[in-house]
């Protein structure tokens, strides 16, 4: 009676073993696939910064001088 209560524990050990390392190895090849998968997701494009200050409205002379007023420059060709 005692050798099967022996055979019998050691077989469940076996197994338990085997059970374990099953679930650790696909824990692991998990891990490593999600991983893999992460690193071929498309990186976010770089955010400009915002600018600090005002923007230069008015600085440049679009629309200051009045038309048609001041001789315009002479082109020639050649």
């Amino acid at each position: 009676m005692k050798i099967i209560i022996l055979v019998t524990t050691a077989f469940l050990a076996v197994l338990s073993t085997a059970g374990f390392i099953a679930v650790l190895s696909t824990v692991g090849f998990l891990t490593v696939l999600s991983a893999a998968a992460a690193a071929d997701l498309p990186l976010a494009p770089p955010t400009v910064a915002a600018p600090i200050g005002k923007y230069p409205v008015g600085k440049y002379p679009v629309g200051k001088y009045p038309v048609g007023k001041y001789p315009q420059p002479v082109v020639t060709k050649g």
